[in-house]
């Protein structure tokens, strides 16, 4: 029998009784889990105190997560639990455990971990319909000494549990998380209450994950609570999907704007005709290059910090380390100083390299850095240029070509990715080294769908094409790719459209 029956609070019968208008959660970890940080994170807004330390959450703090008509979801801040195995060792003992546990009048300066834990545990019992449990999935499987004491404990008040993965790291193949999760929900199977395992970090989730949170919300609330959070997750779904189109708006007017722009340059039989030689040829066509490279940092800046602000982050950069990179000295391809790989490799390495050092060197590689060593090899810098990168249009403008356009494609859903997965429980925005896999999918889908991009890269030199039709069709592409990558990377999320 269960030890703690006679302390169960009577309820009414299920057909005297309201159904509430809130769906409540109580967000529950050992101290220093990191509860506030993925509050943050969730809510969108600094909410709290965040410091290494145990015991910064003192007393359980409610936060609105998302009203849709007159439905409401809540979020529980609570303290974090003490020393567990102490507690439970000495609920154990005790006839009836949790009625003389909150009972108890401990005092939060001289046993601090028993007070923390009875506010929890008090939130839970008069509060919570679902329990999200942070566990650091850094420490050891079994969470250190905690994790399990903390499970029995949870288990006598008899609430759903949601175990959430915190401070895994950073993103990782889709099939590496479901592999931990596996992990942990088989090490948590003896633990009735425990009803799935999600990674939950709140330092790089996406908000697709979020929509997986809200689905297996949906699976263990009651029947009757059913139709108030289908409120809510519509409203949840619809906010990140608005968010979501106007991040891929951004990205095409970023991308519509480098598809139409070109420098004017002189014919070059005219030229040679006045007797210009090469070398002064050369000359005009790396002014052009220098033009057309710094603009093309610049849009990209300016659309990195409207991603940021859509995202509900701080820290966008407002010197901005692209546009400063490019107006740096585009005369010597072959020497690309380390500082520019500092600034851009967050979001741009490996296959897109050569992207990067377009923008240092004014666009004299192609397909990452494949052609660095042409240069050196005897090929002129005037002959990659004019065979790869950059294009003449019947109006004589140089142009990116469409083999760049798609590296510039490729760096603008990875600018994406870097932004969505960043949580806010992080602090300020910050440029860091973005996961390999991201960049092999945006790659391969990419290359898979270059016929659409070749084709709306095409339509760009044509008069008879408006900027308004040419940017409603890169939209277009744009909310395709992001939809193929993001349905490629979280296959579990079951993205069909957005």
């Amino acid at each position: 029998m269960n030890p703690l029956a006679a302390d169960r609070i009577p309820t009414l019968d299920k057909a005297t009784r309201a159904v509430p208008k809130t769906i409540t959660l109580s967000l529950i970890s050992h101290t220093n889990a990191g509860k506030t940080t993925l509050a943050r994170t969730l809510l969108r807004r600094d909410v709290g105190e965040v410091r290494d330390a145990a015991h910064v959450t003192l007393y359980n703090t409610s936060y609105t997560l998302m009203e849709a008509e007159d439905a409401t979801l809540v979020l529980w801040d609570t303290p974090g639990f003490g020393d567990s195995s102490r507690l439970l060792k000495r609920l154990q003992r005790m006839e009836r455990p949790l009625a003389w546990f909150f009972t108890q009048m401990w005092d939060r300066f001289t046993d601090m971990p028993l007070w923390c834990s009875q506010q929890a545990l008090r939130n839970v019992r008069e509060d919570a319909d679902v329990v999200l449990y942070l566990v650091n999935a850094s420490e050891s499987l079994a969470g250190g000494t905690f994790v399990e004491p903390e499970m029995e404990i949870l288990g006598w008040l008899g609430k759903p549990v949601l175990v959430l993965l915190n401070q895994t790291g950073a993103p990782r193949p889709s099939e590496e998380e479901a592999a931990e999760e596996k992990v942990w929900k088989s090490h948590l199977e003896k633990f009735p209450i425990v009803k799935a395992v999600l990674n939950m970090d709140a330092f790089s989730r996406c908000w697709v994950q979020e929509g997986e949170l809200l689905d297996t919300l949906d699976e263990v609330l009651p029947a009757e609570r059913k139709e108030i959070f289908a409120k809510i997750e519509k409203a949840w779904t619809r906010r990140n999907e608005e968010v979501f189109h106007r991040s891929m708006r951004a990205l095409a007017h970023q991308l519509t704007a480098n598809a139409l722009d070109g420098v004017s340059v002189k014919p070059e039989s005219f030229l040679q005709k006045l007797g210009f030689q090469r070398g002064q040829i050369e000359s005009e066509w790396s002014e052009a290059r220098q033009k057309l490279s710094q603009s093309l940092a610049a849009r990209a800046e300016q659309t990195m910090n409207e991603l940021i602000a859509l995202h509900d982050l701080e820290g966008a950069d407002e010197e901005g380390e692209m546009l400063k990179a490019a107006r740096q000295d585009f005369s010597t391809p072959q020497h690309v100083e380390a500082a520019v790989w500092g600034a851009l490799s967050g979001i741009a390495s490996g296959a897109l390299a050569g992207l990067v050092v377009d923008l240092k060197a004014g666009g004299l590689t192609f397909g990452g850095g494949a052609l660095i060593g042409g240069i050196s090899g005897g090929l002129g810098a005037y002959a990659l240029i004019k065979s790869y990168h950059l294009v003449r249009g019947d109006d004589n403008k140089l142009h990116w070509s469409k083999e760049h356009f798609r590296e510039q494609v490729k760096l603008a859903l990875l600018s994406y990715l870097a932004v969505a997965h960043f949580g806010r429980g992080r602090g300020a925005w910050k440029r860091d080294p973005r996961p390999a896999h991201w960049q092999q999918e945006v790659s391969v889908i990419v290359e898979a769908l270059k016929d659409k991009v070749d084709s709306v890269w095409m339509r760009s030199s044509k008069k008879e094409v408006g900027v308004g039709s040419l940017n409603e069709e890169m939209e277009t592409m744009v909310v395709e790719l992001g939809t193929v990558v993001l349905a490629h990377l979280y296959p579990k999320a079951g993205l069909q459209s957005l």
